[in-house]
């Protein structure tokens, strides 16, 4: 058994439904029950949702407060006011800020930006920014992205005589700052039909206000879709039409900026929301996390091909350089983790000196991916004694309610149940990692800890076409809410299996259905190859996609999980390098087992061989075979008594192999009997050559029919002349040690060396089997 890295849930749908929707839209049943589990369960709501590109925006004036910022902005550009827009560092701050920035310019506006430094100034709108704008001669700031929860700028605004209007779509507080205009769809009284906006949603729902249709820029749209799906909004309703639109308009062709971002992160091949998400997204981001988020918006707002070429490779090199100390620091908060995991921590609270704060939430996330556990990142400033961190949880585990229930020990906190940021003395890190892993203690179960794996639906190989992805296709922009389809494949036979990549660090195997084969890649799963037999049936979790390659196109699954039900059994009988194997088998603790003295000699391993004993316990799931039991029974038996087993590595090493030898038949054994009592007696060696060149038999089958006659009292041999015995007492041949023993040895390597390798298996299994009903018995 080879057990998954996740715990699969299959989602589960009403089939009966699933096969009308199929027959209703004239579309395969696989999709079917995948638009059913995303809540599409009737044929219109699917419909509009596949067709979505057919949609039409809502009115931005259904949003509250959006008539009196239209109003009033509409009102600064015809008397000349300077307007200044407030955005944030990140993805779709910087896309929300430059959406507005040109829809201003496109209708005259005298417009400048502000993007606070992460470092300097913190997160959002502050009062030191607005009393720069008020000195700057700003009479209206906007803000995109941000300033929902920002009361004491919005006030020093409203005293200093700046008109305020607030755009963003974080959860509204109870207390809303004293703003001129608030547009936010998830204010409880705002009747806007779809609440789901990214900050750059919500800007481009006043850009297309305030902006006569020929004013209208479509390359907004592709800034929004940057935003959107970079800041993980439900890629549904609203947000699905920016999305494909946005898409489409990158893919023709779009703002400078856009294109040179494309460049670098997809070259020459089109863009999709995985592009936009995991490579476009973080280069946005590098600006702001690494130094200044004013490079990324430079890019955003260029009208020269040039400079946003420059500024890209600018964004480029940021990102490299925050991917190597997120490495870094990764690496060093990873041995940390380690410890803290090897004496049962359930959350991870970690501390290093002068680690860069901008990228402790992106390192906080990869030891989450390795361990599972809720984790905290801290950075200690040597200097001022205070160590700043990031969060990240876990499903069943609210971060925010554990930062909660250890404030005692924190300087200030916010966040919510899966991120959080966080202020602490460094004095005080110990006793809050105390205070916080005893909170996760009781909030977690020990299930809780194992990661699960969504699955939307089961699949045969036989089902996996090209054609079926080509419409599966038609459910993209894959993201939040709508995430890419993830499909399990049934337990399958193998005809290959192999590591491949740089350090044969991916696995490779082919699915074996009734009529096709299914490719299926698994990219970082090198490691599993030696994991998995040959003979295996292998179950997998992965995304479906297309490969093409020298015109040829067929389907693959790109592995995310897999695992083995059942034994698995692997076949080391004529195994090269075995020495090695088995010392490497060794290191694994995987029982190392012998029924003959002299075996651990021979694979040099004496000290890591445990002999064969009657009622012998084992204390592992997997054991390595090393030789051949004196008996059948006493195998079956080991593995009666130890149900656990369920991994066998055969070897069977045996000194003697009779594998090109036939067992004499009872015919033969009366021809040569007859022999002994027509010839009386004979020199033994002379006629054992004799009857081999006239019978075609071995040399070793005539010495064991002799053996035999010998022990039954049926002949004597003395100095070299066998002679008849007179009148010998009746036994069978069964009744003779030699014959007993060799017959018992042949079939034991008929069965356990030279059997294929299935029926071999089929045996082990029946052995369980037979052991499993004993026990229960």
């Amino acid at each position: 058994m080879l057990e998954s890295k996740n715990h699969w849930v299959i989602k589960k749908v009403d089939e009966e439904n699933v096969q009308r929707l199929s027959e209703s839209l004239h579309i395969s049943v696989i999709t079917a029950r995948l638009l059913i589990a995303r809540g599409f369960d009737d044929a219109a709501s699917a419909q509009q949702f596949l067709n979505c590109e057919d949609a039409q925006f809502y009115d931005s004036m259904k949003m509250k407060g959006m008539k009196e910022a239209a109003a009033r902005i509409r009102n600064a550009v015809a008397n000349g006011e300077h307007i200044r827009v407030f955005g944030d560092y990140d993805a779709d701050g910087v896309t929300s800020t430059a959406i507005i920035a040109r829809a201003l310019r496109a209708i005259g506006a005298h417009v400048s930006t502000y993007i606070p430094n992460r470092f300097k100034d913190g997160y959002g709108p502050n009062v030191k920014a607005v009393e720069q704008a008020k000195g700057d001669g700003v009479r209206l700031i906007i803000t995109v992205d941000s300033g929902i929860a920002a009361n004491d700028a919005a006030e020093c605004a409203r005293r200093m005589g700046v008109d305020y209007i607030i755009t963003d779509h974080h959860e509204p507080p109870e207390l809303l700052p004293d703003a001129d205009t608030i547009l936010n769809p998830k204010q409880s009284d705002c009747p806007y039909p779809f609440k789901g906006l990214s900050g750059a949603g919500v800007a481009l729902k006043l850009a297309q206000e305030i902006c006569s249709p020929e004013d209208f820029d479509d390359n907004w749209v592709a800034l929004a879709a940057i935003g959107t799906i970079a800041d993980l909004v439900p890629l549904v309703d609203e947000n699905r039409l920016i999305a494909m639109r946005g898409l489409k308009k990158m893919n023709e062709g779009s703002l400078p900026g856009i294109a040179a971002l494309k460049t670098k992160a997809s070259g020459a091949g089109s863009v999709d929301s995985d592009v936009i998400g995991f490579q476009m997204a973080p280069r946005l981001n590098a600006a702001g996390r690494m130094d200044d988020a004013g490079i990324a918006l430079e890019l955003l707002l260029t009208e020269d091909s040039d400079e946003a070429a420059m500024l890209a490779e600018q964004l480029d090199s940021l990102n490299q350089e925050r991917r190597a100390i997120v490495e870094r620091i990764a690496k060093e908060a990873d041995e940390q983790a380690a410890a803290y995991v090897s004496r049962g921590d359930k959350a991870l609270v970690l501390a290093g000196t002068n680690w860069h704060q901008g990228v402790i939430g992106i390192a906080a996330s990869k030891i989450v991916a390795n361990y599972y556990r809720p984790v905290i990142i801290l950075s200690v400033d040597e200097e001022t004694g205070i160590a700043k961190g990031s969060g990240r949880s876990i499903e069943g585990f609210n971060l925010y309610q554990g930062l909660k229930e250890s404030s005692d020990h924190l300087i200030q906190f916010g966040g919510h149940k899966m991120a959080a940021g966080l202020t602490v003395a460094a004095t005080e890190i110990d006793a809050f990692r105390s205070t916080f892993s005893h909170a996760a203690e009781h909030m977690l179960q020990p299930e809780d800890l194992v990661p699960q794996l969504t699955v939307d639906s089961r699949s045969t190989v036989d089902e996996i076409s090209v054609e079926l992805i080509e419409e599966l296709a038609k459910l993209a922009p894959f993201g939040t809410d709508n995430p890419r389809p993830l499909f399990q494949i049934e337990q399958a036979p193998l005809t290959k299996i192999s590591a491949v990549g740089r350090n044969n660090s991916h696995l490779k195997v082919t699915f074996k259905g009734a009529d096709k084969a299914l490719e299926a890649i698994g990219f970082g799963f090198g490691e599993w190859t030696e994991r998995i037999a040959p003979n295996d049936c292998l179950a997998a979790v992965g995304e479906l996609s297309v490969n093409e390659w020298n015109g040829f196109r067929k389907a693959q699954l790109l592995i995310r999980d897999l695992r083995v039900e059942g034994i698995q059994v692997y076949d080391w009988r004529s195994a090269r390098d075995i020495h090695e194997k088995l010392n490497r088998l060794a290191e694994d603790s995987v029982t190392l087992l012998a029924f003959q003295p002299e075996t651990a000699a021979y694979f040099r391993l004496n000290n890591a061989v445990r002999r064969y004993e009657t009622d012998m316990m084992l204390s592992n799931h997997a054991v390595a075979l090393l030789d051949l039991p004196d008996e059948e029974n006493q195998l079956a038996q080991l593995i009666a008594e130890n149900p656990q087993l369920n991994r066998f590595y055969c070897v069977f090493y045996h000194t003697s192999d009779h594998y090109f030898s036939v067992f004499p038949e009872r015919d033969h054994f009366v021809w040569y009997y007859a022999l002994i009592r027509q010839k009386h007696s004979f020199e033994l060696h002379a006629m054992t050559r004799q009857i081999a060149g006239y019978k075609g038999w071995s040399e070793h089958s005539i010495s064991l029919m002799t053996q035999v006659f010998f022990e039954l009292g049926f002949v004597k041999i003395e100095k070299g002349v066998l002679t008849e015995a007179p009148s010998p007492i009746k036994a069978p041949l069964t009744s003779s040690e030699t014959y007993h023993r060799e017959k018992t040895q042949r079939e034991l390597e008929a069965r356990l060396c030279y059997s294929p390798i299935g029926e071999l298996k089929q045996w082990l299994i029946k052995q369980m089997k037979q052991g499993k009903k004993h026990v229960t018995e």
